[in-house]
């Protein structure tokens, strides 16, 4: 199964990656909605982000003061 653990929760929505298969990203967006009411969950395309080896959570870090 593809890596939709790394998404990204922000106030108001939740980020995941989609995969290209229709039935288990449908799947990862019910489950995270049932994991977080109250926020609206985001299939977000990030293949730029993927063919640089990265993933969500590497363009959202913090950066120290």
């Amino acid at each position: 199964m593809p890596g939709y653990a790394n998404f990204y929760i922000g106030n108001r929505a939740v980020y995941t990656p989609p995969f290209g298969d229709a039935t288990a990203d449908e799947t990862a967006v019910e489950i995270l909605s049932r994991l977080f009411p109250g926020r609206e969950v985001v299939a977000l395309n990030v293949d730029r982000i993927y063919e640089n080896g990265g993933g969500i959570c590497c363009v959202i870090r913090q950066e120290p003061a």
